[in-house]
């Protein structure tokens, strides 16, 4: 929420600045928005993959309203705490009356439950999360380029409506259309770029490193549970996560 509450006092202060100069519709020119967003979109298409800008689209919602779910790393530990205490009193299968309320522990917790061994887990938490470093790779780079060619097209708008304008000097009445199109291009590819698609993409890097320290913790977590660790001695080992390292707990102290 942060993060959007920023882009509209940003759009909100631009706003301003154009109304102290005039009306809003003296900056809106329907050529130069479509040769701006058309063009970064086309240029965006022939780089990746239609699959890939929808992830991006998608995955720059969740970065910036992220899922209600456990996510805080002292919230996990306490979760995990939880699950260890109830699974060494009453076994794995107690697991599934405990509340878990982050969906990629929920997944890992129930493949325990449904008996998956130790090895399967394990494949499965690393390949969960390569995946997700991918994912959001692709993502990130997604907007970065949609960033680096919309200020380009709007330097191409800029040519366009230079070359309409010099192209018809002896009518007076094109003249202004032609530089409208002409510096709105300028002007809508920097908007694009600075105050959309580039912040988009720092924030789903962020975003991702966030949850990339989540996804470690949990799998540290469900090993812990795998071999029935003590809640105290497993809190213990997790707190390194909740000074910033996304160091793994080695896996003969968690079979210990």
């Amino acid at each position: 929420m942060s993060a959007l509450f920023a882009q509209l006092v940003g759009v909100l202060i631009i706003a301003a600045a154009m109304l102290a100069g005039g009306s809003l519709l003296l900056f809106v020119n329907v050529p130069s928005i479509l040769i701006v967003l058309g063009g970064t979109l086309a240029a965006t298409l022939i780089r990746f993959r239609p699959a890939d800008f929808l992830n991006a689209i998608a995955m720059s919602w969740r970065a910036i309203f992220p899922p209600k779910e456990i996510s805080d790393l002292p919230g996990l530990i306490d979760l995990t705490e939880e699950l260890l205490r109830v699974t060494r009193r009453q076994g794995l299968l107690a697991a599934e009356n405990v509340e878990i309320g982050n969906r990629f522990y929920q997944e890992s917790v129930q493949m325990l439950v449904d008996g998956y061994p130790e090895e399967a887990m394990k494949k499965f938490l690393e390949e969960e999360r390569h995946l997700f470093r991918e994912k959001a790779e692709t993502a990130a780079g997604v907007f970065r380029a949609m960033g680096d060619v919309a200020p380009a097209f709007g330097m191409i708008g800029t040519l366009v409506g230079l070359v309409q304008m010099l192209a018809n000097l002896s009518d007076p009445s094109s003249i202004g259309p032609a530089m409208a199109v002409a510096l709105l291009t300028t002007l809508y590819g920097a908007l694009l770029a600075n105050l959309f698609a580039l912040p988009v993409a720092d924030r789903i890097e962020t975003w991702a490193e966030d949850e990339a320290v989540r996804m470690a913790l949990i799998a540290d977590a469900v090993m812990f549970i795998i071999h029935g660790e003590h809640p105290t001695r497993a809190r213990q080992l997790l707190s390194v996560y909740l000074h910033g390292k996304q160091k793994a707990v080695p896996e003969q102290e968690a079979a210990e």
